[in-house]
Parts: structure tokens; sequence; C-alpha cells
């Protein structure tokens, strides 16, 4: 099922924005704050992807503050909403010590890497950005000095190597003390499927996750709507686990498929999304997307998983999911509306508090703001120009920031609207209220590009 093998671009030319130009003929001022919000525009036009920086302000709305090149282009999904391209989790992540930032350009397999200065700002480290050892990189984390990187190898415009010329795969790499990337190992899912996270546990950093999800479906046939990327249908996923060595190489622990847990089965399976660890128990949480349920895992010490249960959930699509610091609250993105109940993407909260943690119930829900109508998409249904993805909570806890990405990417869609940031005010009770929305299109997220990721952070300065 893998092959496993170990074995630096030059230094470019620093090229940073100045502030000033993210929105012209507007006063925006430099990154002083602490309280920094970072995205990735996910921009298509040659080596114009960037990693956005906000000043996450009091009220829980963000400002422009900066934008940095990553020397690298993001992926075109330029389909009806085709599932699988953006489906991902952790594209940008930040070093505990805060002191790196790293970030995927999702089309020219690199990774760029950044020292975070003064008050937020980003400096390449020398060499950046680096080859991802794979094709189209999706997800990122950090163990230690230990970059993994999980390549899906799902980019439309990499067909070759999405047709069979390559394999998805998990790579590793040392962090060296200048920020720069070592690579040290990689193992490739020589059995097609495609991943979209990679984690670390919060209990054993030794001990790392991965999520599978593909939904490779010609739903039209010799229609208009419709095609497959790879060289044949597929509808499946699994959870894999891995343990670090002494040297940061990835071994491979297990392959998990989901159990069924709607009786009878239908046609498609039980498919996983977005994967989060507790943070003070072995148990891991799955976005179970086929099913609209939550599902948990427990896991020993050397990562090996076994399905506890499946959970309810209100919204339609749950698909990636995030715990708080406490481990008493789980929320979770609904990409798509409830028929009958929604307009459009939704979230939802879980109390996983004592012994709920197991059994986690859902305590509340907030409808996210949609005002762009629907288009009808590979599937041959109704679905909202703009959906919720990646999301991140401050460290304060009061404030969860959700990017909605403008889905219908083709050329019918004559709206630039759609790419947004909302700002959900959190309530320990459970209730949850959208309190801010910001477009991004004049902050350097042009109509065609899908942004990524979302983290928040607080400088120590």
């Amino acid at each position: 099922m893998y092959k496993s093998f170990c074995t630096s671009l030059r230094e470019h030319a620093q090229r940073l924005l100045p502030i000033a130009a993210v929105m012209v003929g507007t006063t925006v001022p430099t990154l002083a704050q602490e309280k920094i919000l970072y995205i990735t525009s996910n921009n298509i036009e040659d080596d114009k992807n960037a990693v956005i920086a906000y000043q996450r302000l009091s009220d829980g709305s963000v400002r422009p503050a900066g934008i940095f090149l990553m020397r690298g282009t993001g992926i075109d999904n330029d389909t009806n909403g085709k599932l699988g391209p953006n489906d991902n989790d952790t594209p940008i992540v930040v070093s505990a010590d805060q002191r790196w930032l790293f970030a995927v350009n999702g089309h020219t397999n690199t990774i760029a890497g950044f020292r975070i200065v003064s008050g937020g700002g980003l400096e390449h480290v020398q060499g950046s950005p680096f080859p991802s050892m794979g094709v189209g990189p999706v997800s990122l984390d950090i163990s230690g000095d230990v970059l993994l990187v999980a390549n899906r190898n799902e980019d439309p415009y990499q067909l070759d190597a999405l047709s069979g010329g390559a394999f998805s795969n998990y790579a590793s790499f040392r962090i060296n003390d200048d920020g720069s990337l070592t690579f040290i190992s990689k193992l490739e899912l020589t059995d097609g499927q495609k991943n979209t996270q990679v984690l670390v546990s919060s209990r054993d950093s030794r001990i790392v996750f991965g999520n599978d999800f593909q939904v490779d479906v010609d739903f039209d046939g010799e229609g208009s709507v419709s095609k497959l990327f790879g060289p044949m249908a597929a509808v499946r996923g699994g959870l894999r686990s891995f343990r670090l060595d002494d040297w940061g190489r990835l071994e491979p622990v297990t392959v998990t498929t989901l159990p069924e847990t709607v009786e009878p089965a239908p046609e498609v399976p039980t498919v996983p999304l977005g994967i989060w660890d507790h943070p003070s128990k072995n148990l891991l949480y799955v976005g179970l997307v086929t099913r609209n349920q939550l599902g948990v895992y427990r896991y020993d010490d050397h990562g090996r998983l076994n399905f506890v249960t499946a959970v309810a959930n209100s919204g339609q699509d749950i698909c990636w999911v995030k715990t708080n610091a406490a481990g008493t609250r789980l929320y979770a993105v609904n990409n798509l509306p409830r028929e009958g109940t929604d307009e459009a993407s939704t979230m939802t909260v879980f109390d996983i508090s004592g012994t709920r943690a197991e059994a986690p119930v859902e305590i509340g829900r907030v409808a996210l703001p949609m005002h762009l109508g629907t288009f009808v998409n590979n599937r041959a249904s109704h679905q909202p120009n703009s959906t919720a993805f990646q999301f991140d909570l401050s460290p304060d806890e009061e404030f969860l920031y959700v990017i909605m990405q403008r889905v219908d990417q083709t050329d019918a869609n004559g709206s630039p609207d759609g790419n947004i940031i909302h700002t959900i005010r959190l309530d320990s009770s459970g209730d949850m209220e959208v309190i801010a929305s910001r477009r991004l299109l004049g902050d350097g997220v042009p109509a065609r590009a899908r942004p990524q990721g979302v983290i928040a952070v607080d400088l120590a300065r």
C-alpha cells in the first residue's frame, strides 16, 4: 500500500507588497497590533498566491494589514462546484513558538516558509518556497521541529499526475534553525486514495492522523455540467494513522475503513472529511460528510483507531471540525444548506464536556449569510454560489472566523462576489451569532480564486 523512501531551491529575491496597496485610496494601518488573522488567497494567477494578514479588532471584525506573496500559484478548480480539489483543511500553519508560518502553493507544488516579524509581518526564509515532494499540497501540521505535508494530487491542471502519473502522499520535513526545510521522508498512497488533511495528535506529538476523501463521478455522462478527473469513478475515503520515529520519518500504523453508520447502507459509503482530536483525551472526531454525522474514535498509544459512535448533526454535509482548548465544545462547518431548512451554509456546536466527549450532543447552530443565489453544480443539483470552508477560533475563544469560497468558478458566473470572511461571536451556552462579514475581492483575492486556510494568532511581541 505504501512505498517509503528518504532522500533547495535557490534563494529568490524577496517580494512583499506594500501594505498601502491592499486597499487603494484607503488609509490602512500597519501591522502594529498583535492580534492577527492569516489566510491564503489561493490566487490562480502565476506566482501571485499570497498570505493575507488582517488585524483582528476588538469588535470581532477584521481589517486588511498586509499581502505577502508566496512565490507560487494556487489551484484553479474552475468547475461547477466539483468536490475534491478545495476540500481540505489546515493549508496554513504557524509554529508553536510563533517564529514560522508555512503555507501551500497547490498548483506549483511548493511550501512557502516565512519568518514572522514584529507586528505579524512575514519575510521569506532562505530557499522559500520548498518543493512539497508531491503534487497538489493541501494540508500542513507541525510536530516539534518536523513539518508534515499532505500532497493530494487532485489539481485539474496537472492532469498527467491526476490520471495515474503520480500518487498522493504524506511527507515530512525538518524545520531548520533558520526556518528552511529539509526533506526527510514520504509515504505514497498506492491504493489510489486522495488525502485532504494531516493532523498531529495533541496528546502525543509522535502520532499523526490522515484523512482520505474522494468524490470523482461523472454525474451527467456526456453533459456539460460534470466530468471525471481521474481514470475511473470513485466515491471513497478512510482514516490513516502514522508514527514519527526519532528522525522524523513517517511510519504507517493503520488504514481504517469507516463503518456503515446508517442502515440499510445506501449506495454512497460513509466518507470522512474533517478530523480533529480532543485536547486531553485520546479521541479523534471525524466529520462523516455523506451521513451528516459527527463520528468519534478512540486511539491507543500507538495511534490505532477504534470506532466509538456517530451522532446526528442538523447541518448538511458536515465537513471541518475543531474543538476549543478546554475540550468542552466542538464546532463544525456544514458546507451545504439542509433542504427545506437552510438557504446557505451553517455551523453547529456540540457539547463534548465530561462524558459527552465520547457521545457529543449538538447544542447550537447558526446560519451563515449568503445573498448570491444558486447555480447547478456538478452533481446536477442547485447549490449556493458561496459556501463555507475552513475556520479558526480566536485564542480567547470569543470569536470564530469562517471563510466562504466562491464555489461556481465557471464562465457562467458573472458575479465577482462570494469570497467572504464571517465573524461569529461565541457564547459558553452554545449560542452563536454572525456579527461581521468582510468581502475579500478588494483584499487581494481575485474573483476566480478560492481563498483557503484561516489561522488566528495572538503574537507575543
